[in-house]
């Protein structure tokens, strides 16, 4: 299998090493995944990221990038491949931002979410089983 690919900017360089001062030694940024976010269809593609810091385990790939490393578990590297980690800080959001340009965007069910909302759509999931 091929390394998984990922694209930390500048900003979140710098934001990651200052976490990591604080961090025992072995400890690296974990970065996973977790598909199927929308409502309780989670049709679609969508895929909400997250980072946490953590020792790698034995099955987990490991990614250097300049001066620290990023640990994907096995189930999130076909999301996490492909990925761009930045940090923001605006009106709207502040933090950590992980997109993959490379995922397909979610379709119609997965993007509205909530009960009811893909029981029209069955080839997205439909039929919810919400209180129908």
């Amino acid at each position: 299998m091929a390394a998984v690919q990922l694209e930390v900017k500048p900003e979140a360089m710098v934001q990651v090493r200052r976490l990591m001062a604080g961090q025992t030694s072995g400890v690296a940024v974990r970065v996973y995944a977790q598909p199927g976010g929308g409502g309780c269809c989670g049709g679609g593609s969508a895929v909400q990221f997250g980072m946490a810091f953590a020792k790698p385990r034995r099955d987990d790939e490991v990614v250097a990038i300049d001066g620290f490393s990023v640990i994907v578990d096995p189930s999130s590297i076909p999301f996490v491949n492909g990925a761009v980690i930045d940090y923001v800080e605006s009106i709207e959001e502040s933090g950590f931002k992980i997109t993959n340009p490379t995922l397909p965007e979610p379709d119609a069910a997965g993007l509205q979410g909530g009960c009811n909302s893909c029981g029209s759509n069955a080839e997205n999931g439909g039929g919810c089983g919400c209180g129908d």
